[in-house]
């Protein structure tokens, strides 16, 4: 009896994070310097999530600020010229255009098969002149199917799949409002 009890209550935990992420925005690049600032405070955030479906023995951890600092780095790059990211708030030193974006995860969840995230943006000008404080919420699709024919080997990935669009579609509303700054500022 012992030993059920302790086969039911161990079971496995997995750290949720994006993996070899790199893809194409396929927009034109400005020429504009942007700094993102991501706290160690927001990066460090950790969301636990457990799925009866595939397993109530095994928890899976998700790292919302750490895969808002995955996807930063793969979008801001391809949008302007000079780009650099920072843990405290910095201006940049380059650019015809100048922003910092102090990014952050108000609030990830992942539950009834897919993700929900709320990406929170304040944009600066030179001077620490605040131009916009938005949220951004975005919704992953469901994953139902990978949950239940995968169980707990295809939750990891039902999770990181979900995310991934979720923070996407988070960032190309928060491209367009930059993009519309970059374009205003133009000489």
């Amino acid at each position: 009896m012992g030993g059920l009890l302790l086969l039911l209550s161990t079971g496995c935990h997995h750290d949720i994070r994006f993996e070899d992420i790199g893809y194409s925005l396929d927009q034109k690049k400005f020429d504009a310097g942007l700094v993102s600032v991501i706290t160690p405070e927001s990066f460090a955030q950790k969301k636990p999530i457990v799925s009866f479906m595939t397993g109530a023995a095994h928890t899976w951890e998700a790292h919302p600020g750490e895969m808002l600092s995955q996807i930063a780095e793969v979008e801001f790059p391809q949008m302007v010229r000079y780009y650099h990211a920072a843990s405290s708030y910095e201006e940049p030193k380059e650019g015809a255009q100048r922003l910092t974006v102090e990014l952050w995860v108000l609030h990830y969840d992942f539950s009834e098969f897919h993700a929900t995230v709320v990406v929170q943006a304040k944009a600066y000008g030179p001077g620490r002149v605040l131009i916009f404080d938005k949220s951004y919420r975005s919704e992953g699709d469901t994953q139902g199917g990978k949950m239940f024919w995968g169980g707990a080997f295809g939750m990891k990935s039902a999770i990181r799949q979900s995310s991934f669009q979720a923070y996407q579609s988070a960032f190309s509303r928060l491209r367009l409002d930059l993009g519309l700054i970059f374009e205003k500022a133009k000489p």
